[in-house]
């Protein structure tokens, strides 16, 4: 999904996190331009597998109630800052009590689904898979990129061990006697309209991708037959 409304409700707030694996953003140009690069990155990730992408895609910072979204009209990507949350996302974040909850902010919306909306981007089946398998092929070209590199193994530790227990304290769903995926997929539109819900599936779809790394081939969105 391109916006992805994510505000986290907690009941028993817990300390799950590390201590600085993701380090804070003093200025939106900080941020920028560690966003610039990870999209410089994919962009030499996707061409060193013969991949051409069209263009290099911009970056906003501009912070809303999406978080994160990708911007169609001006070819990018549009990200949050910490420091201009509004007042509510700020504070159910900091729910969790625990002294670096910015730091989970930016493991996901700063930097892990930076490549999830590039995947949306790239991804030549993306108007022919169904809502379910677009959002889980996302999270695999975001994973696929960040474990070519070694230097991103600790953050990507950072967010398998973290999201298990958040996803422990997000209200459960009631499928209906429906699959996940078929929830997903007729629901699609009002998952979008329900942040707790859409957490729940979205956290789901990176940690299946994660458990599943060994097997993931983001050819076979090109054309690959060994998928």
């Amino acid at each position: 999904m391109y916006i992805f409304c994510f505000i986290l409700l907690l009941s028993n707030p817990t300390n799950i996190l590390g201590q600085d694996t993701f380090q804070r953003y003093d200025s939106k140009e900080e941020l920028e331009s560690d966003v610039k690069k990870i999209i410089k990155d994919f962009d030499l990730f996707l061409k060193d597998k013969g991949i051409e992408p069209p263009y290099i895609p911009t970056v906003n910072i501009q912070t809303g109630p999406y978080l994160i979204k990708w911007d169609e009209p001006n070819k990018g990507i549009i990200l949050p800052f910490w420091d201009e949350l509004l007042d509510e996302q700020r504070e159910l974040f900091k729910a969790m009590k625990a002294e670096n909850a910015e730091e989970f902010f930016i493991s996901l919306f700063n930097w892990f689904f930076i490549p999830h909306e590039l995947g949306h981007f790239i991804n030549p089946m993306e108007d022919s898979l169904s809502p379910y398998k677009r959002e889980q092929a996302a999270n695999e070209f975001a994973i696929a990129f960040f474990l070519s590199q070694k230097e991103n193994q600790e953050k990507m530790d950072f967010i398998e061990r973290s999201l298990p227990e958040v996803l422990e304290l997000l209200p459960k769903i009631d499928f209906n006697n429906s699959s996940e995926e078929e929830y997903f997929n007729m629901n699609y539109t009002q998952l979008g309209n329900n942040p707790y819900a859409y957490g729940y599936f979205q956290f789901n779809f990176i940690l299946n991708s994660l458990h599943n790394k060994e097997d993931i081939d983001i050819l076979y969105y090109f054309g690959h037959e060994n998928k």
